[in-house]
C-alpha cells in the first residue's frame, strides 16, 4: 500500500461529473423519492457544473476546463451568484454543506432553475439540512427531479499525490488570538476534524492516530478518533467499497495520522528557502499549483501589467524533475534544456535541408522531411516548458538578487546547526544590509528562536533598534519573543513540588489558564525542534518526530505523544510496544499552517535508509507564505501588548 491522494479524488471529481454513483458514497435521493441511478443519456448530455468558492478551489487542481467539457460540462458557475433559468439542461451541484449553501439550493428549487439536480455535497450533509431541502424540493414542485443527493467527503485540496491542505487561512490567529470566541475555536476544531476524515475516507483507510498532547492536535485527535469510530459502526460505512476498492485500499497494515500544533516548529514557516518548489511557493506567491509571473518587472512580482499564468504539476517533467532541486541546479538544467532544444533544432533543419537537396531519391526526400515534421510538436511542447521555467527562474533570480535571498538562506542555515554568529545576522539586520523589511523581521526570529541560550538583553535591543531603523514592524517579533518568555516562566513554575501541590496553586492555576487562551496550549514545544538539528544532519523538526513515530516503539522521544486508535475496543489503553513492527505509510498533518519546506523535508525520508517510511502524505490547515504568517503573529503581538 502506497498512500496516494490526489488521483483518488480526481476519480471521485470525474464521476462526480459524470453523474455516476460510486458505491462509497452516501446517496440519499431516495428522501426525495427520486432514483438515484442517473439515466446513461443524461449522463452523456451537456451540463451544468455549480460550485462555491471552497469546492472551486477543490477542483482547480484536478480538472482544467478542458477536462470538463470533455465530460459534458459546458459551464461552471458560482452557487452564491446571479444565474438565469435555464430549463433544459440538468445542474450539477458540487458544494459545502452550510446553511447558505442549503438556503441557496432552495432558492433555485423554488424558481425551478433547472431540468434536473444533482447534489453532491463535500462533506456530510446534516439531517437537518437534507430535510431543509426536501420541504424545499416539494414545496416548489422540482421533487421529482432531484436524481441524487450525496455525501462526497472530498472537502480538501489535493495539490500533489501527497499533498494536501483544508484552505482554512486563518487557522493560526484562531487559535491564537485571545479576543475569538471560544464558538468559534470550536467551529475550526470541527472544520479540521470533517477535512481529515474526508482525506481518510478517500484513501479508504483507517489510521492509528498519534498527536502532541494539551493542545489543537489533541483536540482534533480525539474528535476525529471519535467520528472514524462511529463511521464504521454504521450500516453505510464510508470506508467500505468504492474508491476503496477500485484503487485496492485494504491493507493488512494501517498507515499512521501524525498530528501537530503549528508552534511545534515556527522557523519552518520563517525561514528563506533555496529549493525550488519551496522558493516558487514563497517569492511567487504559487496558489493552486498557478503562478503569476510578470516578465518584465525585475522581480517577477505581478506590478498591475497583466502577468503570465503557469501551472505546475508533475506532467511539466521539468517540475517534477527539479521542484526539489536548488536554485543554482535549477538555472543549469534551464541552461542545459535550452540547449538540448537548439540543438534539435538544428538537426530538423538539417534533415529539412536534406530533403531539399535530395531531388534523386524522392521516397528518400519524403521520410526525411515526414521525420522532421513529426518532431515539431514535440519540441513545441519543450520550448514552451523552457520558456515556462525561464521566465520563472529570471523572476526568482530577479529577487534573490534584489533581496539578497542567498545572504539570508545562509545565515539561517547556520544558525539552525548552531554554527550562526551574531555579526553575520547584524550585517544584514542594518539599515543597509540588503532584503526587505520583512526579510529582516524573518531572519531576526529565527536567530532569536534558534539561540536555545538566549539572547543578552543588550543584544536583543540593538536587534531590535536595527529593526525599527529598517523601517520593520516589530509586533511579530515582540509576540515570539512573549512566548519564549512564558514558556521559560511556566518551567521555572513547574519545577519544583509534587503535581497535586501544582494543581492546587490558583494563582499558577490562573496564569497557566491565561497563556493557554493568549498563546494556545503547545507554547511548551516552541523552541524544542531547532534543538533536534543541533547534533544531526540538517531535517526540519517534524520530519525528526515523524521518523521517530513511525519506528512505533515506546521511548522517552515519543511519550509526550497521544495514541488513538478507532478500531480498538473503547476505552481500552492503547499504545505502542516493545516489538511492534514499524509504521511504513504515513500522514502528517499540521494544524495552522504549512510549506513547502516541511514537505520537502517529509519526501525526503523515503530516500533515507535509516528510515521506515514507504510513503507520507503531507497536509495542513492551508499553505501559508511566509510573509502572510510573519503578518499575523505581527497581528497577534500587536494585539497583545
Amino acid at each position: 500500500m502506497v498512500l496516494s491522494l490526489r488521483p483518488r479524488q480526481r476519480h471521485a471529481v470525474i464521476e462526480l461529473l459524470n453523474l455516476t454513483k460510486n458505491s462509497n458514497k452516501s446517496s440519499i435521493a431516495a428522501s426525495f423519492g427520486a432514483n438515484a441511478d442517473a439515466d446513461a443519456d443524461e449522463a452523456n448530455n451537456y451540463k451544468l457544473l455549480i460550485l462555491d468558492a471552497f469546492t472551486h478551489d477543490v477542483i482547480a487542481p484536478l480538472v482544467t476546463v478542458k477536462d470538463l467539457r470533455d465530460h459534458g460540462v459546458t459551464l461552471h458557475l458560482r452557487l452564491r451568484q446571479e444565474r438565469e433559468q435555464i430549463p433544459d439542461v440538468p445542474a450539477v451541484y458540487f458544494v459545502s454543506p452550510t446553511p447558505e449553501n442549503v438556503k441557496a439550493i432552495s432558492g433555485d428549487f423554488a424558481n425551478s432553475l433547472y431540468d434536473a439536480y444533482h447534489l453532491n455535497f463535500a462533506s456530510a450533509l446534516p439531517a437537518s439540512a437534507l430535510e431543509e431541502l426536501a420541504t424545499s424540493a416539494v414545496r416548489g414542485g422540482v421533487d421529482g427531479r432531484v436524481k441524487c443527493v450525496r455525501d462526497q467527503y472530498l472537502g480538501y485540496v489535493s495539490l500533489e499525490d501527497d499533498l494536501f491542505d483544508l484552505a482554512i487561512d486563518d487557522g493560526y490567529r484562531l487559535l491564537h488570538d485571545p479576543r475569538v470566541a471560544e464558538k468559534d475555536v470550536e467551529r475550526l476544531i470541527a472544520n479540521v476534524t470533517t477535512g481529515l476524515f474526508s482525506a481518510c475516507v478517500t484513501l479508504g483507510q483507517v489510521p492509528v492516530i498519534r498527536s502532541q498532547r494539551g493542545g489543537a492536535a489533541e483536540m482534533v485527535a480525539k474528535e476525529l478518533e471519535s467520528r472514524i469510530r462511529d463511521a464504521l459502526a454504521q450500516r453505510d460505512n464510508p470506508f467500505e467499497g468504492g474508491l476503496r476498492a477500485q484503487y485496492g485500499g485494504s491493507s493488512v497494515q494501517r498507515p499512521l495520522l501524525c498530528l501537530f500544533d503549528r508552534n511545534f516548529d515556527l522557523t519552518a514557516m520563517l525561514q528563506h528557502a533555496w529549493t525550488y518548489q519551496p522558493l516558487v511557493h514563497d517569492v511567487l506567491r504559487m496558489r493552486l499549483n498557478r503562478v503569476d509571473v510578470d516578465a518584465d518587472a525585475p522581480t517577477g512580482v505581478t506590478t498591475g501589467a497583466k502577468p503570465k499564468s503557469y501551472t505546475l504539476e508533475h506532467s511539466d517533467p521539468f517540475w517534477a524533475e527539479n521542484a526539489s532541486a536548488q536554485f543554482p541546479k535549477v538555472a543549469e538544467e534551464v541552461e542545459a534544456e535550452l540547449a538540448k532544444y537548439k540543438e534539435a533544432i538544428k538537426r530538423v533543419n538539417a534533415q529539412a535541408a536534406m530533403a531539399d537537396g535530395d531531388a534523386d531519391a524522392l521516397g528518400n526526400s519524403t521520410a526525411k522531411l515526414a521525420d522532421a515534421v513529426q518532431s515539431l510538436p514535440e519540441l513545441q511542447e519543450k520550448k514552451r516548458v523552457i520558456d515556462k521555467h525561464t521566465n520563472i527562474a529570471t523572476a526568482l533570480l530577479g529577487s534573490i538578487k534584489q533581496r539578497g535571498l542567498d545572504e539570508y538562506y545562509a545565515i539561517e542555515e547556520d544558525l539552525l546547526v548552531g554554527k550562526g554568529d551574531r555579526p553575520s545576522v547584524m550585517s544584514l539586520l542594518q539599515a543597509t544590509g540588503r532584503g526587505s523589511a520583512e526579510d529582516k523581521v524573518r531572519l531576526a526570529i529565527v536567530y532569536t528562536l534558534s539561540a536555545t541560550e538566549g539572547i543578552l538583553p543588550q543584544d536583543a535591543e540593538e536587534i531590535e533598534g536595527a529593526l525599527r531603523a529598517s523601517g520593520a514592524n516589530t509586533s511579530a517579533l515582540a509576540y515570539v519573543k512573549r512566548m519564549m518568555s512564558l514558556n521559560a516562566s511556566l518551567k521555572n513554575m513547574s519545577g519544583g513540588g509534587d503535581a497535586g501541590h501544582r494543581r492546587s496553586n490558583s494563582s499558577q492555576g490562573n496564569i497557566l489558564e491565561w497563556a493557554d487562551k493568549l498563546y494556545g496550549q503547545s507554547i511548551n514545544t516552541i523552541t524544542k525542534g531547532v534543538k533536534n538539528l543541533l547534533s544531526g544532519e540538517r531535517v526540519l523538526p517534524i520530519a525528526v518526530a515523524f521518523d521517530a513515530l513511525m519506528a512505533n516503539q515506546p521511548g522517552p522521544e515519543t511519550a509526550d505523544y497521544a495514541y488513538l486508535d478507532p478500531k480498538a475496543p473503547h476505552g481500552k489503553p492503547v499504545g505502542p510496544r516493545e516489538g511492534d513492527p514499524a509504521f511504513h505509510d504515513g500522514i502528517v498533518f499540521v494544524i495552522g499552517g504549512g510549506n513547502y519546506l516541511e514537505y520537502r523535508s517529509l519526501v525526503e525520508l523515503k530516500s533515507r535508509e535509516r528510515a521506515n517510511v514507504r510513503s507520507v502524505v503531507y497536509g495542513s490547515t492551508s499553505l501559508c507564505h511566509s510573509e502572510t504568517f510573519l503578518s499575523t503573529l505581527a497581528s497577534l503581538g500587536a494585539a497583545a501588548s
